[in-house]
């Protein structure tokens, strides 16, 4: 809420519903909807839905992401009625392994990053919120974190490739390999809200 992301959806002066809105650049990311239970299969989770993808086509985004744990099969039917297109798997969990590894800096650092978005069509989860993933430029990267090559590019908390980081931390990739512990997986649905950029 301090970073006003947090919305409410309220009928009958009541909190019926609950999600945020991450802006980056000219991305959304959509995020944590719930839904009373008493109230799911009512059309809240499609009208807040809908309600956040105008905010934030009014707020200038012109894409908008949001992830779905591969399990929840309603939030899967809510999302595509929306208009939201599935466009990569996302995996997070506890990392093996801490990178240890060579860090690169200025335009090596611009070359690798552009490369390796030019692989995943422009959409990588954030360096420092590792569970927002969108369409971000490699300046969108850069300025959240260092990258570095391992037997994969990371940055931060998300890597290109095999998991890596403290083995603490929650990390997310774009591959299922190196988990000590992986949660679900996740696909990362995307939807354009004016014209590209």
């Amino acid at each position: 809420m301090r970073e006003g992301r947090a919305y409410v959806a309220v009928l009958n002066g009541r909190i019926v519903a609950v999600a945020a809105l991450v802006l980056i650049g000219k991305s959304a990311y959509l995020q944590g909807l719930r839904v009373r239970p008493e109230l799911r299969g009512r059309g809240v989770g499609e009208t807040t839905t809908r309600f956040l993808l105008e905010e934030a086509r009014r707020r200038g985004a012109v894409v908008a992401t949001l992830l779905v744990a591969e399990w929840n099969t309603p939030s899967h039917a809510l999302v595509k009625k929306v208009g939201f297109k599935p466009r990569m798997y996302i995996y997070g969990g506890k990392p093996a392994r801490r990178g240890e590894s060579k860090c690169l800096s200025s335009l090596e650092a611009y070359e690798a990053v552009s490369e390796a978005l030019g692989r995943s069509r422009g959409y990588a989860c954030l360096p420092d919120e590792p569970w927002v993933c969108t369409a971000v430029t490699p300046w969108e990267l850069l300025a959240r974190g260092r990258p570095c090559i391992d037997k994969s590019l990371y940055i931060g908390r998300f890597s290109f490739g095999s998991a890596i980081g403290d083995p603490d931390i929650d990390v997310t990739s774009l591959s299922l390999d190196g988990y000590r512990e992986r949660y679900t997986t996740y696909i990362l649905y995307a939807i354009e809200l004016q014209e590209k950029f």
